[in-house]
This record gives C-alpha cells, sequence and structure tokens, in this order.
C-alpha cells in the first residue's frame, strides 16, 4: 500500500513544533506532504506578524522544507481556485480555496488541518478529499506504514532539544497543550519501548 498523500495547510505549518513531528513522519515515508507557495505565504506571514521571528529565519525553515521534499510543492491551478471558490458559502471557504484546488491538484487524500470548519464537507466530498486535524491524522496513519510511522516518531524524538526524553517523557510531550496530540499519546502508550 502506497503511503497516503497529504496537504498540510498553513495553520498546522505555523506550529514549529507540529510541523517538526509530521515532517520526521513523512521522512520516515508514514505519508507524502503537499503544500503551495500560497499555503507557505500564508503561515510565513502570520509567523511574522504574531511571533515577531525575522523573516530571514522563516525563510529558512521554507527552503529546508523544500530541500527536503522537492516534490510537496504543488502550485493550485487557478481555474480550479476559482472553482472552489464559486462554490464556496463563506468567505473562509473562498479563502481556503487554493488549499483544496493543491489537494487537487496533487491527488491528495485529505487536507491536514485545525480549521475544520473553513473546508466544507460538500466541496471535498466533490473532489473525494477529506478533512481531518493533526491528531486525528496521526492516530489514523494505516497500520500498513507501522514501521514508517514509529522510525518518524524515532527520529523527531531525537531531535527535540537538547536534553534527551525518554520514550515516556516523549510520549507526555505529545499530549501536552502546545503539541495537542493527546490521541496520538494514546495510541502509542504501548508502543513506548519502540520510540
Amino acid at each position: 500500500m502506497s503511503a497516503p498523500v497529504a496537504v498540510l495547510d498553513a495553520c498546522v505549518l505555523f506550529q514549529g513544533r507540529l510541523t517538526n513531528l509530521l515532517l520526521h513522519r513523512a521522512e520516515a515515508k508514514a505519508f507524502e506532504p503537499i503544500w503551495s507557495d500560497d499555503i507557505h505565504a500564508e503561515w510565513m506571514r502570520n509567523l511574522s506578524a504574531k511571533i515577531g521571528i525575522p523573516i530571514d529565519k522563516i525563510e529558512y525553515r521554507r527552503g529546508e522544507m523544500e530541500k527536503a521534499f522537492p516534490a510537496a510543492n504543488v502550485p493550485a491551478p487557478l481555474r480550479l481556485v476559482a472553482a472552489v471558490r464559486g462554490m464556496s458559502r463563506t468567505s473562509a471557504q473562498r479563502k481556503d480555496a487554493h488549499v483544496v484546488a493543491t489537494a487537487v491538484a496533487a491527488k491528495a487524500a485529505v487536507i491536514v488541518t485545525h480549521n475544520i470548519e473553513d473546508f466544507s464537507a460538500e466541496i471535498l466530498n466533490r473532489y473525494g478529499l477529506a478533512k481531518v486535524r493533526p491528531d486525528a491524522f496521526c492516530v489514523g496513519l494505516p497500520a500498513s506504514h507501522e514501521a514508517q510511522i514509529l522510525t518518524g516518531l524515532r527520529m523527531h524524538r531525537a531531535n527535540l532539544g537538547r536534553t534527551p526524553m525518554s520514550p515516556a517523557q516523549y510520549i507526555d510531550h505529545l499530549a501536552e497543550d502546545r503539541m495537542g496530540m493527546p490521541g496520538l499519546a494514546r495510541a502509542l502508550a504501548s508502543h513506548g519501548r519502540a520510540i
């Protein structure tokens, strides 16, 4: 079974710790990440405006993402963006039409987002897409990719901070509010030694 293809929305890429977790899993081939220049522009703009991170650091992060996943950047066809906007009922849906268009262009199965309400189920159904929060996405990755999933988690744990975390500390870390992955933490409880 091939790894699922997932668009990572700007609100997900905005969170550095969460992005780090997801991209380590993608690096281990648990799924294929997708984004676009428009998605990058949104998270980068918000990170600069809301957190005050210098733009050169933000651009460096984006550059590293592009180097690590050269096939992940998929442009949203303008005609498709316009078509999705035409079907949208709210301004939030119209604003995120480019995300849906990117998913369709990339032949993705799912959009990973915190903003579930910004994506019309009717529009997504039309294109065979699903929407899911990051925690549910990680928990729901196919069991057929368990080895890749655990490898990605080990890589992520090894990459965290200057103080190494034990598997139990790592699982507790995932459940913290700033990570927001309580479902994943529960799912990993029986895999402690493997991560």
